[in-house]
């Protein structure tokens, strides 16, 4: 097998795609898929773009399965410092602001903190020992430390447990080597016991609340994710937003207060 069909079958396996499955979505036969994999059958751009599509690849992916094949990537990938992303850095500044005083950061898909709002740089300094925002901050790194945020989280087994599961089937379509050693660093750090396993009404109203208690006061935040759904840069899909929101008036109050102190 050639190191392109390898790249493919490696992607299609990850995916959980049979070749006839594959095949039959992207309208060819099982067999075609297989000739292309063992090196056989040399695929066109069209192909091959027809396959990541069905596939669902993310555009790095893509790009890295055209590569192998001999062919230009599809999509840019672009440094954010660039003149070009000059809209692309605006639109994250403008969604950071807007959040305030609420936090809000932007991800890349390992969870790494690449930029955060006045609101978060607030929160996190007041909770977290200088040296560890020093240099490269996992958000669930953080959330694991016992050093971090976890003696702050009166529901840290319910929330550890989630984030350990989303973990888990992000890596069943991201097979990445920095997502494989971000899961063994979690599980190395006494993970809730049966992580696997949701138990059963851990949780009820329309959304997952992080509890914490912060010098005696109860808060309750919850979180969304986004990102640049319409993105042709591998670099930019890879980015989320999380933007946490009070989910009482007790919490608003902390972050408006938290806020109006700083000023």
């Amino acid at each position: 097998m050639g190191s392109a069909g390898h790249l493919l079958a490696t992607l299609r396996r990850a995916r959980r795609f049979s070749q006839l499955e594959l095949g039959l979505q992207a309208e060819v036969s099982a067999r075609h898929i297989s000739f292309i994999e063992t090196g056989r059958t040399q695929p066109s751009r069209d192909m091959l773009l027809r396959l990541a599509d069905v596939m669902g690849l993310a555009h790095r992916d893509c790009n890295r399965l055209m590569n192998a094949c001999g062919y230009a990537p599809v999509y840019t990938d672009l440094p954010l410092e660039e003149a070009a992303m000059a809209p692309v850095r605006h639109a994250l500044k403008v969604m950071l602001d807007k959040q305030d005083p609420y936090p809000a950061a932007v991800l890349h898909n390992t969870w790494d903190l690449h930029l955060a709002n006045q609101s978060l740089h607030r929160l996190l300094s007041a909770l977290l020992p200088a040296p560890s925002l020093q240099g490269r901050i996992n958000m669930l790194e953080i959330i694991f430390d016992p050093h971090g945020l976890r003696p702050y989280m009166t529901n840290w087994e319910a929330i550890a447990a989630l984030l350990l599961r989303r973990l888990a089937l992000q890596l069943q379509t991201q097979p990445k080597p920095e997502l494989t050693s971000l899961m063994d660093r979690l599980l190395a750090m006494d993970p809730p016991v049966n992580w696997q396993t949701p138990e059963p009404n851990t949780w009820e109203g329309p959304m997952l609340t992080s509890e914490l208690l912060i010098n005696g006061q109860a808060l309750s935040v919850f979180s969304t994710l986004s990102s640049f759904g319409t993105a042709l840069d591998a670099g930019v899909q890879e980015l989320m937003i999380e933007s946490y929101f009070p989910a009482d008036d007790a919490t608003r109050l902390f972050f408006e207060t938290l806020a109006a102190q700083a000023d």
